[in-house]
């Protein structure tokens, strides 16, 4: 084909576009051949003229998406040179793993894309790496994404049917006084609550609650406000899940794990008196913090809530639903359900008894929370499966070595609550206490530590997933409410982070001196 006919060609696929963007209203429909022509010359310029390339390329340049999408692809190609030059104890697959886990967390630090589309990016880029289908999106689909789902659910039906405010009078109305009074009572009971029951039912329950408070009353008009109000129940309800086994499923693997490899077992009563005081002190610490990071004045609030001395229909049945999957919670042990099942029953049944219909699930829920709990899950299961998990963790503790030798063995302990809190802040605190107990553990066995405070303390470590939304569910769930944003969790986090070890740190060096001859062995010689 000649040069003509190639130009030829090219501007009938101009007119082409020209006739198309009329159509579709991109530009005004053209009255004459003169705007006929006029459009297929601006559109020839445009392809064709050096300088509209170039214009192009800037305006793509300064794109916010586009630079942070680049700068973070610069920035993991370079660590990923730097691990297959140096990193001999990772396999080709573990390097790939490590360096698309560290993107996926930094796509959704920058919030270079919606949080769900960057969770979903996860799973298809282990697919193009090599993993199978089905491994890479079960995660997606797992009990525990179903909890949250079930959750949030009933979490809707309890706010539709006006239950909130049976809840609300009963719990939080003597702390309705004051913005300072409801913070801390907010952190009280979601502490209590979550110390029972599992910590991210608590918080789809109370944080409707909530937020209906600060709808009624001048809260929600103030931001700062606002953002302490809600983060404190996503950090009440991580560090009440420390205080007993049934807090949360990194207590219970951390107890498999001890009873499993050193056949040790801890008993529910023994848990408690070691852990939960600590869950008492960190109270006034989370709300010390929430309140001068986001420097909430004190002032007085007026609430007012409607009577209900008289129940309806909908309330009795929305509030008998959420005590049965209560039950349920409390029984999954021994009733064959998965913590998963129970919430989703709870949810059906909301739907089923007419308290929800299902244009309020699909309007009001934010479904895109599910995908980024999914990929965290399916990020930490890839991490271990290809060693790179393993491979993180050994290295780091490896440093125990040393600091055994400067400090002795609270250097020791330092580091592994270091270490634990920095892996559970970028993947699911379950799948963190997966990975690390068993290496904690060896650590603990060669460095002649108590094998029972060692499973505890790295537990415990395994709460702290205060700076980020996906660390935690607690904390997702809050996230879903669209008010605090990932730099939220970073300002107030870092600082409760610090001081939560700094307390770990103290009760293992004092209380636990004394609490281990009440608890008994395996916590004595």
């Amino acid at each position: 084909m000649s040069p003509d006919q190639e130009f030829e060609d090219m501007l009938d696929s101009l007119e082409i576009v020209a006739e198309s963007m009329e159509e579709e209203h991109i530009v005004p429909a053209r009255a004459d051949q003169l705007k006929r022509r006029r459009t297929r010359l601006n559109l020839q310029t445009d392809l064709l003229d050096s300088k509209a390339r170039q214009h192009a390329i800037y305006r793509l340049y300064r794109n916010s998406t586009f630079r942070k999408f680049g700068a973070g692809f610069m920035i993991v190609s370079f660590i990923h040179l730097l691990l297959f030059l140096f990193a001999d104890g990772l396999n080709p697959g573990g390097r790939n793993v490590f360096t698309l886990f560290l993107f996926i967390i930094y796509l959704w630090v920058s919030e270079t894309f919606p949080l769900p589309v960057t969770a979903l990016m996860a799973g298809v880029a282990l697919v193009l790496l090599g993993e199978e289908r089905d491994a890479a999106f079960s995660s997606y689909a797992s009990d525990s994404v179903f909890m949250i789902l079930g959750s949030l659910i009933m979490a809707q039906g309890i706010s539709k049917s006006g239950a909130e405010n049976l809840i609300i009078q009963k719990l939080l109305r003597p702390f309705t006084g004051s913005n300072y009074s409801l913070i801390f009572g907010t952190i009280v009971i979601c502490s209590f609550m979550a110390a029972i029951i599992p910590d991210h039912s608590v918080a789809a329950i109370m944080l409707p609650i909530v937020l209906t408070i600060a709808d009624k009353t001048e809260i929600r008009k103030r931001p700062n406000e606002m953002i302490a109000l809600v983060l404190a129940v996503a950090f009440s309800c991580s560090i009440a899940g420390l205080a007993t086994p049934s807090g949360g499923a990194r207590n219970v693997i951390a107890m498999g794990f001890l009873e499993e490899i050193y056949d040790i077992r801890i008993s529910y009563v023994q848990w408690v008196i070691l852990a939960a005081p600590l869950t008492i002190a960190l109270v006034p610490l989370v709300f010390l913090t929430l309140i001068m990071v986001n420097k909430v004045s004190y002032r007085s609030i007026d609430y007012y809530s409607e009577s209900t001395h008289s129940i309806d229909d909908r309330q009795l049945i929305a509030l008998s639903i959420l005590g049965l999957t209560f039950f349920l919670f409390l029984t999954s042990g021994s009733n064959g359900l998965t913590l998963g099942t129970c919430a989703m029953i709870g949810g059906i049944l909301m739907h089923v008894t007419g308290v929800l219909e299902w244009e309020d699930s699909r309007q009001r829920l934010r479904w895109g929370v599910m995908f980024i709990y999914g990929a965290a899950l399916t990020m930490g299961k890839a991490m271990v499966e290809h060693g790179a998990a393993a491979w993180l963790a050994g290295g780091l503790y490896k440093l125990a070595d040393y600091g055994s030798d400067i400090g002795g063995d609270t250097v020791v302990i330092l580091m592994i609550i270091v270490v634990t809190v920095l892996l559970t802040n970028v993947m699911s605190d379950g799948a963190a206490a997966a990975i690390l107990v068993p290496i904690t553990l060896a650590v603990g066995y060669a460095a002649d530590f108590n094998l029972a405070l060692i499973a505890i303390i790295t537990a415990i470590s395994t709460a702290f997933a205060f700076m980020t939304s996906f660390g935690t569910p607690p904390n997702l769930i809050v996230q879903a409410s669209g008010i605090p944003r990932p730099s939220d969790f970073v300002r107030n986090g870092l600082p409760l982070i610090i001081m939560s070890i700094l307390l770990l740190i103290a009760a293992q060096t004092y209380y636990w001196d004394i609490a281990s001859g009440w608890a008994g062995p395996p916590f004595t010689p």
